[in-house]
């Protein structure tokens, strides 16, 4: 028998086919590919096999993104070929493909899947396949997909294990199959057999008071985003940093529970950011991890309402009294004054080592010249190590709220204590979250089948050309693929490590280190998530991890919010770019230049501390100060995430940030659907689902689905909820901020996104479709729509 060449192809999903290897065969994502591969970090057109020199089939590189990469051996740029030799495997982004060597004899017998050419993989067939159904929500994806061609013809051919492989060089340890989750404990308490304990804190007159009240409905019981708007309906606020505009730190129902991830601590107020047309504040709430929450419920406190202004820098100090009750002092904060973040909860850990901390930086002190002043959240891994690892409380702007004040830190010190609501089925459910499908994108790719964490976006999004270079204008290059991780990782100086919160196994904390000596960690750099890595370096034009390293930890240190801060700056660049188009002289400092890694450190240093008030307002007033609005990357103030606003109409209606409140961010990407019908239920009927887990306490990464989530509240509370009535909470809490941004004085106007956002972008790897008209017409539909909701929900 003739002996012939097939390519075993396993896609990121795990379905495996295998193809005949001939001469002119195309590979790529585009549908005018011969083999079709549903992976967005392929290129539309990234390889084909051709002959050599002497006639012998060779894989050539057609200019990917991701170029073609050979285990242990070369890596293919543009016009490289590389020989097909039975045995070896190459990649083309996440998709990795054998060479296999076979004949027709064991064709007959092999029961893998053979698709024809000139079609499309479905993944029907194989129990391994993972299909992402259209309905499924973009953060729970675990990979971004093309949309689905209809089903090739198959043929059978021998099962994989069969056939002969090559040993990988660094065979994965398979984890142990996930348990089942066993019948958990019901519930069968009413909202009014719960009490919330509230503090309210007036700083102008140091006074505390404490109610115990009784819960009316679920929203009260379960608590964070929930409770927050309910309570923020009872003030008016024309300026966030008045002494009577309020600050609220409260917690999920999970938050500090024995529910792996339940870390979450949530401050709410009226923010410095979003705000209407004429600039009157409006509702929000910022969330953020650490185990500052943890210790706030092991005080037994469920919500302290601040008020007021002290007269001189104070912090607080939360304490147990005697009695098992939390005592309130207030502590002289002058030797705080001026510190960053980390000097702050360092020199606050010696004073108090069973505490832990929410501090605010120098932006949050210098609040009326920095709109986007973030808090710091301690971290267990910051205390032990001394370096710069909190957890943020960013959007919004309330580090500012919290400096207006006067309150520089709050210490929640008590010694941890056995947490009492560990029911039966409660381990399983958390094995689940920490090795479940829903944290799988958000895992370490090395440790079993993790997708590498956020900063992985970068090799989903970059080869479609749809990330966020030059403020929000991709270049169609590759010019970020050094900072993608393996990249990074490659350069040879710095070591990348997953770390976690307190008792999590997600693990997804990726942490930046020098390499010593000994070729472990020594200095530590930076913690990246993909939203500070790219908002301050590709979209500023600076593609040098070493100094994106430094700009990140500088704002994390600053306390500034690095998404708002990333987009201004480059909003500020774009316009000193344009000027000197024109030939005209800017009003904005010289230095503010794309790829100025000198000027951007400066720049961001200046503005953390106030001294460049103009920049620290925002891309909003920014731009409007400046008369060029166009390019300015905010809905209502609050500035874009890292996900292309040119491909998601469902910003202006986030309440809290465009990816954290509205999961419309990565739609596109995922599904691919252009249609009006498609994005008014995704908006309405689905977007909103996000807020879910900052109402619990609990982290977005989790990604239980509700019936699970509604019984795990029930077994560890004994409150009575069903996931129906877990979604009506969900639901009536965004109905209730969206009523706030009505009470505020929102209209039709401020739904609206950046003009520019509407142009076509011919080098982006997406059909355009969010033209002006789309989402004009698109914006009286929603606004129809939840308008209707809101009275049907007695809202």
């Amino acid at each position: 028998m003739s002996e012939t060449i097939h390519l075993r192809i396993r896609e990121p999903d795990g379905s495996v086919r295998e193809v005949p290897a001939v001469e002119g065969l195309t590979l790529g994502r585009s549908s005018s590919n011969r083999i079709v591969i549903a992976d967005v970090n392929v290129s539309s057109e990234h390889a084909r096999l051709v002959l050599d020199a002497d006639g012998a089939l060779a894989i050539e590189d057609l200019g990917s993104a991701n170029k073609v990469r050979f285990e242990d051996g070369p890596i293919l740029g543009k016009g490289d070929r590389h020989r097909l030799i039975p045995g070896e495997r190459f990649s083309l982004g996440r998709t990795v493909i054998e060479i296999v060597g076979t004949d027709e004899k064991r064709l007959a017998v092999d029961r893998t899947e053979l698709v024809e050419l000139n079609a499309t993989h479905t993944g029907e067939t194989t129990q391994e396949t993972r299909p992402t159904p259209k309905s499924k929500p973009a953060d729970q994806a675990a990979k971004p997909a093309a949309k689905e061609d209809p089903p090739a013809k198959e043929v059978e051919v021998a099962k994989e294990a069969d056939a002969p492989k090559k040993e990988a060089p660094k065979k994965k340890k398979k984890a142990p199959p996930l348990p089942e989750i066993p019948p958990l404990p019901e519930g069968t308490l009413e909202p009014k057999a719960f009490t919330l304990n509230r503090y309210t804190v007036d700083l102008s007159t140091y006074s505390v008071r404490h109610e115990a009240i009784t819960c009316h409905d679920v929203e009260d019981v379960l608590g964070g985003a929930a409770r927050g708007f309910k309570i923020l309906q009872d003030f008016s606020v024309e300026d966030p940093y008045s002494p009577e505009a309020p600050l609220i730190l409260n917690l999920g129902r999970l938050s500090g529970s024995q529910f792996m991830t339940g870390l979450r601590t949530y401050f709410h107020g009226f923010s410095p950011l979003k705000c209407t047309n004429s600039y009157r504040p409006s509702a929000m709430w910022t969330a953020g991890s650490g185990k500052f929450g943890t210790k706030i419920r092991y005080m037994d406190i469920d919500e302290v309402i601040f008020t007021g202004r002290a007269v001189m820098p104070v912090y607080l100090h939360i304490s147990e009294g005697e009695d098992g009750k939390p005592e309130f002092r207030f502590k002289n904060a002058s030797q705080l004054v001026g510190k960053r973040a980390n000097e702050k909860i360092q020199h606050l850990h010696t004073l108090y080592p069973d505490a832990h901390f929410a501090v605010i930086g120098p932006a949050g002190e210098n609040y009326r010249g920095v709109r986007f002043a973030s808090i710091a959240l301690s971290t267990i891994n910051q205390l032990r190590s001394g370096d710069m690892k909190s957890r943020f409380c960013g959007r919004g702007g309330f580090g500012g709220v919290m400096g207006s004040k006067n309150l520089l830190a709050i210490a929640a010190d008590v010694k941890d204590k056995k947490r009492g609501d560990k029911v039966p089925g409660l381990k399983e459910v958390n094995q689940h979250v920490a090795r479940g499908k829903g944290s799988q994108r958000f895992r370490d790719a090395r440790k079993g089948d993790g997708g590498g964490g956020t900063w992985a976006n970068m090799t989903s999004l970059n080869p479609l050309h749809a990330m966020p270079e030059y403020n929000f204008n991709p270049t169609g290059t590759d010019i970020s693929v050094p900072l993608y991780r393996e990249n990074v990782e490659k350069d040879g100086r710095f070591v990348i490590k997953d770390e976690a919160c307190f008792a999590c196994g997600i693990a997804c904390h990726k942490n930046m280190y020098d390499k010593g000596p000994d070729g472990k960690p020594s200095k530590f750099r930076a913690k990246f998530d993909y939203e500070p890595l790219n908002l301050l370096s590709a979209n500023i034009g600076i593609f040098d991890i070493d100094q994106a390293a430094e700009l990140v930890d500088m704002v994390d240190d600053l306390c500034m919010d690095s998404i708002s801060v990333g987009v201004t700056l480059a909003y500020a660049m774009e316009y000193n770019k344009r000027v000197e188009e024109k030939g005209e002289e800017s009003i904005l400092p010289e230095y503010i230049r794309y790829g100025d890694f000198e000027g951007a450190r400066r720049a961001l240093e200046e503005i953390g501390r106030g001294e460049l008030p103009l920049l620290g307002q925002g891309a909003k007033r920014l731009s409007e100060a400046l008369g060029e609005t166009g390019y300015a990357m905010h809905c209502k103030g609050v500035e874009f995430p890292a996900y292309l606003p040119q491909f998601n109409p469902g910003y202006p209606w986030a309440l809290a940030g465009g990816h954290m409140s509205m999961r419309t961010y990565l739609l596109y990407v995922f599904e691919r659907e252009k249609g009006m019908d498609y994005w008014v239920e995704a908006i309405t009927e689905r977007g909103f689902s996000i807020l879910r887990d900052d109402i619990l306490g609990i982290c977005k990464f989790s990604g239980l689905p509700d019936d699970v989530m509604a019984h795990t509240v029930a077994a560890m509370t004994g409150l009575e909820i069903d996931p129906e009535t877990l979604k009506r909470c969900v639901l009536r809490t965004f109905l209730r901020g969206y009523r706030l941004e009505k009470d505020a004085g929102f209209t039709s106007d401020d739904y609206a996104m950046p003009s520019e956002v509407h142009q076509e972008y011919p080098q982006i790897d997406l059909e355009h479709f969010n033209s002006r008209e789309f989402f004009e017409a698109l914006k009286d539909k929603v606004t129809a729509r939840f308008d209707q909701m809101l009275i049907e929900q007695g809202l």
